[in-house]
């Protein structure tokens, strides 16, 4: 609906250079030889984690990177130390890659291949990946850039076409979301994870594992392919209320939309039954035997009572006191749709409301749900105005 549109280009002048996701505390867990969890930096202004090798990264609210763990190819000591960046992704070897709020591509660590010195100049990029020893990079246009090894084709397979939305890499392969919903795979397959990539054009997120790679779908579920060594495949999770995946080595993790987390896979560094328990997670992310989340420190959403028939309360805490938030939902699917704010998980046509916040950062909406309305997907999500920051996404069914 245009009126969203509208409203957040009224607010346009107020949004910050990074504001995707909400600020939170990292939590980690599984392997820490090299302190890849134990270092974990302190701060509840974080805005993006990723898992690397042996390593880890983090974005934070202001734009800066922060990283720890392994440094042998100064994937840790050679992080730039400016700010303004958007996005960082940490690949499955020792090196990295940053995107910065001008469109450039940052890479440091290892470069036994090219994958940081043969990194593409423009100022067009929106998004960067790693696989171990190879990396990509997303266009503004939908074009994709692939450089480093190519054993495996992948580099010279990159699909050629400019109507990409997401990358993700693999150990040795790679893949992209369309922006009708299908997904490309190309490099090794040696376990499938080409071959068998999931048809149809109803995905909304993708990743890749070591040798699996995992997909989310508009409707909540999951689709995992490719190795399935230590059940990456087979233990993948039933449901249609998950929000985001994201792969390890050898295990998958995926968030609930009530902010729960489910890990399946190995677990010989106890990535699986270390898994936190509880809710308000807002991002997860995955590294080789490691695996991380983000838990939310700013303004919380929360739908109750979404039941046919009767009235929906919806509700959001800790947001900036005496000031306002904005609550939207759609029934036509997860988005996304890029804002000044961040990316809002919703899809057009879709309603609007404004809350306003008490002096505790309260605020309350009740919504009739119509009768005969059982079974009906719902998207949600919203903003801190005050921050200047997204809420947490929710997907719910109505009951």
């Amino acid at each position: 609906m245009s009126n969203l549109s509208l409203l957040f280009s009224v607010f346009l002048f107020l949004a910050p250079s990074v504001s995707s996701q909400p600020q939170g505390e990292i939590m980690g867990w599984g392997r820490d030889d090299y302190s890849q969890v134990s270092n974990i930096p302190s701060g509840d202004d974080f805005v993006q984690i990723t898992g690397g090798g042996y390593h880890s990264l983090a974005l934070k609210s202001d734009g800066s990177l922060t990283s720890w763990g392994r440094d042998n190819y100064g994937q840790v000591s050679n992080t730039p130390v400016a700010s303004g960046f958007t996005q960082v992704s940490g690949g499955c070897g020792s090196h990295s890659l940053a995107v910065h709020s001008n469109g450039s591509v940052y890479a440091w660590g290892q470069d036994n291949v090219g994958q940081v010195s043969s990194t593409p100049s423009g100022t067009d990029f929106v998004q960067a990946a790693g696989g171990y020893y190879h990396s990509l990079a997303l266009r503004s246009n939908g074009l994709i850039d692939s450089w480093g090894n190519d054993a495996f084709n992948q580099v010279t397979n990159t699909p050629s076409s400019s109507d990409f939305t997401q990358i993700a890499g693999g150990a040795q392969h790679s893949l992209a979301l369309r922006s009708n919903g299908s997904i490309v795979s190309w490099g090794s397959n040696s376990s499938g994870q080409v071959t068998n990539t999931p048809s149809g054009n109803d995905f909304v997120q993708v990743d890749g594992g070591g040798l699996h790679s995992i997909a989310l779908r508009a409707n909540g579920s999951i689709a995992s392919w490719g190795s399935n060594t230590y059940g990456q495949v087979a233990g993948t999770p039933a449901g249609t209320d998950f929000v985001q995946v994201a792969g390890g080595y050898y295990h998958s993790l995926a968030l609930r939309s009530d902010g729960s987390i489910v890990s399946w896979g190995r677990n010989n560094y106890r990535q699986i039954v270390d898994t936190p328990s509880g809710v308000n997670v807002a991002q997860i992310s995955g590294g080789n035997y490691q695996s991380f989340a983000l838990k939310a420190t700013s303004a919380n959403l929360s739908v109750t009572n979404l039941v046919a028939g009767q009235t929906a309360l919806v509700e959001v805490s800790d947001a900036t006191p005496n000031h306002f938030s904005h609550f939207a939902w759609s029934i036509h699917g997860g988005g996304p749709i890029s804002t000044p704010f961040g990316d809002a998980m919703i899809s057009p046509p879709y309603d609007l409301t404004m809350l306003p916040t008490d002096a505790n950062g309260y605020a309350s909406y009740t919504a009739n749900i119509p009768a005969g309305a059982a079974g009906i997907t719902v998207w949600c999500h919203g903003t801190d105005v005050g921050t200047q920051s997204m809420l947490n996404a929710l997907m719910l069914v109505i009951q």
